[in-house]
C-alpha cells in the first residue's frame, strides 16, 4: 500500500492505478494522517514567511458567518469547487472537453485575484483556448464518421493525437501544475502588498496547501475523483472543527 500512496509520487508522477483498490479505505486514512501531519509541520514555515507582509483574512471572514454556513463552505462547497478545477482532469485518458470545462470554471473562480494568482488565471485561460479549440476540432472532424461518438476514435486530428500522446507520456507536467496552482490560489486568502520579498516567499506561505494538494492528487489518481473529494472534505472538516473549538 505504501508504494501506492507514497509522497514520492510528487517527484515521479504516473497514471498507474492503485495495486489493490480494495485497500482504498486504508490508503485514504494514511493520506489523511500524512497530509494533516505534513501541513501542520509546514504551518510554522508558513507563519514565519507570512511575517514579510501577509495578513490572513480568510479566518476572520469565515467566522463572521453562521456555523451551518461555515460548515457547508468548508466541508462541501470549497472541496467540490477545488477538486473539480484542479483534479478532475487528472486521469490517464485525456478528455479535452473536461479539461476545457474545468479550465473555464477555474478562470471564473480565480480571475479576480492579484499577484501570483493572476498567473494561474492566465494559465487557465490558455488551457481553455487550446483544449477548447482541439476539442471543437475533434467534434467537427468526427462528424460523419462511424465512430463519431467515441471521443478518441481511430483517426483523430493530428494535433489532438499529439496532445493525447504527450499527456499520457508526461503526467508530471499536468500533476505538477495542478499541485502548484492549488497552492498558489490560496494566496487569495491573504491581504498583501506585492513586493519582491512577498513574491519570493509566496511558495512558503502556501506550503501547507501545496503539501495537501499532493495528498489530494495521490488520492484522485490512485482511487478516483471521489476519493480525492472525500479526503479534501475530511481534512477541511478536521481543521475547521479544531479551529472552531479553540475559538
Amino acid at each position: 500500500m505504501w508504494s501506492t500512496i507514497s509522497p514520492r509520487f510528487g517527484a515521479s508522477p504516473d497514471w498507474r492505478a492503485a495495486a489493490n483498490r480494495r485497500h482504498w479505505p486504508g490508503g485514504l486514512a494514511l493520506l489523511f494522517v500524512i497530509g494533516l501531519g505534513g501541513s501542520l509541520a509546514l504551518l510554522a514555515v508558513s507563519l514565519l514567511a507570512a511575517r514579510t507582509g501577509y495578513v490572513n483574512t480568510l479566518e476572520t471572514e469565515l467566522l463572521e458567518r453562521p456555523l451551518v454556513e461555515q460548515l457547508l463552505l468548508v466541508a462541501l462547497i470549497a472541496p467540490v469547487i477545488e477538486e473539480l478545477v484542479f483534479r478532475l482532469p487528472l486521469a490517464a485518458r485525456l478528455r479535452l472537453g473536461v479539461l476545457a470545462a474545468t479550465g473555464a470554471f477555474g478562470l471564473l473562480n480565480f480571475a479576480g485575484g492579484d499577484g501570483p494568482v493572476t498567473v494561474v488565471a492566465a494559465v487557465f485561460a490558455l488551457i481553455v483556448l487550446l483544449s477548447g479549440a482541439l476539442w471543437i476540432q475533434s467534434l467537427v472532424a468526427g462528424v460523419g464518421r462511424p465512430d463519431a461518438g467515441d471521443e478518441i476514435g481511430p483517426n483523430p486530428p493530428a494535433w489532438r493525437d499529439s496532445v493525447v500522446r504527450w499527456w499520457e507520456a508526461h503526467p508530471h507536467w499536468p500533476v505538477w501544475y495542478s499541485i502548484a496552482a492549488f497552492g498558489i490560489v490560496h494566496l487569495a486568502n491573504y491581504d498583501v502588498s506585492w513586493t519582491v520579498a512577498t513574491v519570493v516567499v509566496a511558495p512558503l506561505v502556501v506550503s501547507p496547501q501545496i503539501w495537501l494538494g499532493l495528498m489530494f492528487t495521490i488520492a484522485r489518481v490512485r482511487y478516483g475523483w471521489w476519493a480525492g473529494l472525500v479526503l479534501h472534505a475530511f481534512h477541511n472538516l478536521a481543521v475547521w472543527s479544531v479551529t472552531t473549538a479553540a475559538g
